[in-house]
């Protein structure tokens, strides 16, 4: 009786001490732990390395106000791999802002004569950003059927260089189609963001205030 009773609590103790113990490491790893999702466009390091950070004072007489601004830098030029390179990091990069993206799309279209649609059906597809299928769509000249075999050969390893020759085209040219897309993006967009500080410079000329949600 008295050996029954002993086994008994022990085997509460034992109980009560497994539920006290903390979740072991994977388990709380398991339950506190959501698994991010980022988009294809989503910005990485390398993206920036064409980029500077530049102080940009508030225009006189504008309600905007002064702050950084990334631009890119001026030595991007030439008309080899690296060149190349160098753009499909500056239209990445650009894809990577909410705001600049539409003007990647826009410019990338024109550049290259695909339409905005399959550009996003091929990114969609193959999960490659604007960059990338610029330069394929340069290489594969409208020919929607080679998109994939040259994106499937790069990934492999292959260079820009080795595709453009294998599909008869000059690396110089792939990287000048590409150098396109990337100034129309630049130049359209700061002619759009022009265009919307005018706006507000003539609304603060006309004494039109902006306006301002309660309690903002």
């Amino acid at each position: 009786m008295l050996k029954s009773l002993l086994t008994g609590l022990l085997s509460a103790v034992c109980l009560l001490g497994g539920c006290a113990m903390p979740p072991s490491a994977s388990t709380q790893a398991t339950a506190g732990t959501s698994v991010a999702s980022t988009g294809v466009d989503a910005p990485t390091k390398a993206d920036d390395q064409d980029y500077d950070t530049v102080w940009v004072p508030a225009p006189t007489g504008s309600l905007l106000g002064g702050g950084y601004a990334r631009v890119p830098k001026k030595n991007v030029g030439g008309t080899d791999e690296n060149a190349l390179l160098s753009s499909i990091r500056h239209l990445n990069a650009a894809a990577g802002s909410k705001e600049e993206r539409p003007f990647v799309v826009q410019a990338v279209s024109r550049a290259t004569g695909v339409s905005a649609q399959e550009l996003q059906a091929q990114q969609d597809l193959l999960r490659l950003r604007f960059g990338e299928l610029c330069a394929i769509n340069a290489i594969a000249r409208g020919n929607g059927s080679k998109v994939q075999e040259i994106a499937s050969l790069k990934s492999k390893g292959k260079t820009w260089t080795d595709l453009a020759r294998a599909n008869g085209l000059n690396i110089a040219s792939v990287a000048q189609t590409t150098r396109n897309a990337s100034e129309l993006t630049e130049a359209s967009f700061s002619n759009s963001y022009e265009r919307k500080k005018g706006g507000q410079r003539k609304m603060h000329e006309l004494g039109v205030k902006p306006q301002v949600r309660p309690g903002g």
